[in-house]
């Protein structure tokens, strides 16, 4: 006989391996909920509601808050270092925080267009290398005191620290709800000009937001920030992980932070569902 879960609280439960067969789950909340390697085939899945418990969801965003909150801190400190070497009587210390300024400039339009990996790998480190060895010519021959490419240096490594840190926060935070990303968002760069950050801080924390979302959205080059969000899911979301679905029916289902790797989906009715932030395979991260 079919077994009847319809319309009932099923956040968390435990169906691992069961069988499940034609069972009824319309109507329920199964946030949180395990069906990894379950028959699920033929299965009334309709107006369910998967995804994050309510309390798992506080949790998230709680350190993401205070993730980007740290991401704020160290912008303002970033956000400090070139204000003081623009301001510094050494010429030499000057021209590199408008070339910091530059190389911050062409750091956020790189990983907006190809992923805050390659910005780092083909723009930052460069940088970084060439100016210690500017750093040393400056200091050996003479010719300056090498202190312009330290603080170039200083300051670009706390603009990847910022980056890291800030994106990190936005694309888990953006996992468990749009309003929370938002919230997320504003107040990393908030927090990072209250403490003195000015409104350069405010722009890196905007920058890190919108190419968090373009993470989200996927993009190709945002690999590991779609590993950050695919991680949430899989480990506090609903699992579908290696599941039978054969014919199963999500119709009119709101499916949410679903983890459907390596699952047989053949079949499905998704007639009028949205798949918001879902794993359709290993290596896939996937809203439709």
């Amino acid at each position: 006989m079919a077994k009847d879960h319809s319309n009932k609280n099923l956040q968390r439960a435990f169906f691992k391996n069961e069988d499940l067969s034609n069972a009824n789950f319309s109507g329920s909340d199964i946030r949180g909920a395990n069906f990894s390697d379950a028959n699920l085939a033929n299965a009334n899945l309709t107006n369910v509601k998967t995804g994050i418990t309510p309390l798992n969801s506080v949790w998230i965003f709680l350190v993401a808050l205070a993730i980007s909150l740290l991401s704020g801190y160290v912008a303002m400190l970033a956000g400090h270092t070139v204000q003081g070497m623009l301001a510094s009587n050494d010429g030499y210390v000057r021209s590199s925080g408008y070339l910091t300024l530059a190389l911050n400039v062409l750091f956020i339009l790189y990983a907006w267009w190809k992923g805050g990996r390659n910005a780092i790998m083909y723009l930052v480190l460069p940088a970084i290398i060439c100016a210690l060895l500017l750093g040393v010519v400056f200091y050996l021959s003479g010719l300056g005191t090498g202190m312009g490419m330290l603080h170039l240096v200083l300051a670009l490594v706390l603009l990847v620290i910022m980056f890291i840190v800030g994106t990190i926060a936005r694309a888990a935070a953006g996992t468990v709800s749009g309003i929370l990303f938002v919230i997320v968002a504003l107040s990393g760069g908030m927090f990072g000009q209250s403490v003195g950050g000015g409104i350069g801080t405010v722009i890196m924390a905007v920058a890190c937001a919108l190419i968090s979302k373009r993470a989200l959205s996927g993009a190709k080059g945002f690999d590991f920030l779609r590993k950050i969000a695919s991680y949430v899911t899989s480990r506090f979301g609903t699992s579908f992980r290696n599941s039978k679905l054969v014919n199963a029916n999500f119709s009119q289902s709101k499916i949410q932070n679903a983890d459907f790797s390596n699952a047989d989906v053949s079949s499905v009715n998704w007639h009028d569902s949205k798949r918001i932030n879902c794993i359709t395979s290993e290596n896939e991260f996937t809203s439709k």
